[in-house]
């Protein structure tokens, strides 16, 4: 038994070994959060809530022209999506600052929503379409179920660090957010290519 939990252990802690850095240029849209909200504060001290707000925009506008200029793949439909909940964050962050925090959740939701549905009616479409290629297509189901999952526990720390933190420390986790799921999504493979039986072996 204890050769067993050691062994968990290792695997456990191999999922976050030798992580492959994160692109710099993915980190831009968290620069310019950090450094527009301190800027404008510095200007206008009595408004944080517009010094938010404005942080907020400039950042999702940044973040838009990042995965514009990205030449991969992509799911069918996400530019519409893009530039939906692009607009929708202006909106928001100009009538409700606050709100704003919560728009991860909302964008975690709709992938909730669309790895639900692929896993219910068997397509995967979604990870197919993130992911294609002969490598991912054997993992489709157990890479749609683990995506779910994951998207889950983002609604849950978003709101978890809502409730707990200042909007400053809100900005600051965001700001670091890029890391953190390029972490856990890296570990999420790991685990499916691992611990799935070979194609064929089923």
């Amino acid at each position: 038994m204890d050769r067993r939990i050691w062994t968990t252990l290792q695997l456990f802690a191999a999922l976050f070994t030798k992580v492959p850095m994160i692109e710099a240029r993915c980190m831009l849209p968290s620069a310019v959060l950090l450094i527009v909200y301190p800027a404008v504060m510095a200007l206008w001290p009595e408004q944080p809530l517009m010094a938010f707000a404005t942080a907020f925009m400039l950042c999702q506008i940044a973040r838009f022209l990042l995965y514009s200029h990205r030449k991969v793949r992509l799911a069918e439909g996400k530019w519409l999506v893009w530039v939906c909940l692009l607009f929708g964050a202006l909106f928001l962050a100009a009538q409700y600052p606050i709100v704003c925090q919560h728009v991860p959740s909302l964008v975690s939701l709709g992938f909730v929503i669309l790895f639900a549905v692929d896993a219910l009616d068997g397509s995967y479409k979604t990870v197919r379409g993130y992911w294609p290629g002969k490598t991912f297509a054997p993992y489709a189901r157990e890479l749609t179920q683990s995506m779910l999952v994951l998207h889950l526990t983002y609604i849950l720390l978003n709101e978890t660090v809502i409730k707990t933190a200042s909007v400053e420390g809100w900005m600051v986790y965001y700001a670091f957010w890029p890391v953190v799921h390029h972490v856990l999504l890296t570990a999420l493979f790991r685990s499916v290519f691992w611990l799935t039986p070979q194609p064929g072996q089923r």
